[in-house]
């Protein structure tokens, strides 16, 4: 090795304070908008999941949308899942089957004045 590249390997000592400090400010931001947003997701899908199996049984053709928005508010309550108006499922009938439509809007508190809204609107069959 030569002395000018001695010298560089002199000079670096690591990650500076600075370093760690923007490293640790990131994880956080990343965690924090993570663990707010995966259960809003997480609810959505549990939601599509028990009105696609009423569709895959066949049990929701033979339902009204009375009794499809009462399976779904049970397994909600069962799920202790709160805050999701049943009356946002709407259900139509095409050809004997039966067509189900989930369309909602979910907003949670990130920081302070910021919110994050996410907004579904699926249709199952």
């Amino acid at each position: 090795m030569n002395k000018s590249q001695c010298n560089r390997l002199a000079r670096q000592r690591g990650v500076s304070m600075f370093g760690i400090l923007v490293l640790m400010v990131m994880i956080t931001l990343f965690f924090t908008v993570g663990l707010k947003i995966a259960p809003i997701y997480i609810n959505h899908n549990l939601i599509t999941g028990i009105c696609q199996d009423l569709i895959d049984n066949g049990q929701a053709a033979n339902m009204t949308l009375t009794e499809i928005r009462a399976t779904v508010s049970n397994n909600l309550r069962i799920n202790q899942i709160d805050g999701f108006d049943i009356n946002n499922i709407r259900m139509r009938r095409e050809n004997g089957e039966a067509i189900i439509m989930i369309a909602y809007e979910s907003r949670i508190e990130l920081v302070a004045n910021l919110d994050v809204i996410a907004t579904f609107d699926e249709t199952l069959e």
